[in-house]
């Protein structure tokens, strides 16, 4: 026999035959609060490495000071090398002929920002990234032939022929170049 009590109890509140109220909201509580720690955790794990992957424009060396950035070319490959850091800029020009006295070399050195410039020693015919080149940029292309130091980024490029001089390059365009090659 269904009585009225019965029949009431039998039909929950949200109009389900054996459903129970309390229960179905408790258990959307916990599909939210999963479902909110879901979104949380994926925002993380998309977010972290996004924020390491890219270097700064003007990353810290914290070896120069606070006021200093790091240029890099890469990749450097096999023999390939940064010759030098740190070299102050009276002795840059020193630097890049010492660093490109063998022929076929061709040897970049640029700015860190605090006076002193980073020098790399190249010589594969390859294209590279560049990264953190904001001024002082210097060329000695010691190469052989016609193979060129070719920089360029998306609004100015320079080709720096092979005659063993040393050339420079103004700041307005080194800041805009994001690949070198040389060939």
């Amino acid at each position: 026999m269904i009585g009225s009590a019965t029949k009431r109890d039998a039909i929950s509140q949200n109009g389900c035959i054996g459903c129970d109220y309390r229960g179905d909201r408790m258990r959307l509580r916990r599909i939210r609060k999963r479902a909110a720690a879901m979104v949380v955790t994926m925002i993380a794990a998309l977010a972290l490495p996004l924020a390491a992957q890219a270097p700064a424009q003007a990353a810290p060396n914290s070896a120069a000071g606070t006021a200093a950035w790091t240029p890099e070319i890469y990749p450097l490959y096999s023999g390939e090398r940064v010759w030098a850091r740190n070299v102050s800029g009276a002795n840059r020009n020193a630097a890049l002929v010492a660093c490109s006295a063998a022929s076929g070399i061709a040897c970049v050195s640029a700015g860190q920002g605090d006076g002193n410039h980073s020098v790399f020693h190249l010589f594969r015919c390859e294209t590279r990234s560049l990264s953190n080149f904001i001024d002082a940029l210097a060329v000695r292309n010691n190469q052989t032939g016609q193979a060129q130091v070719h920089f360029w980024g998306p609004r100015y490029s320079v080709k720096i022929p092979a005659d063993g001089r040393i050339t420079t390059v103004p700041d307005y365009a080194t800041y805009d170049f994001t690949n070198v090659d040389i060939c």
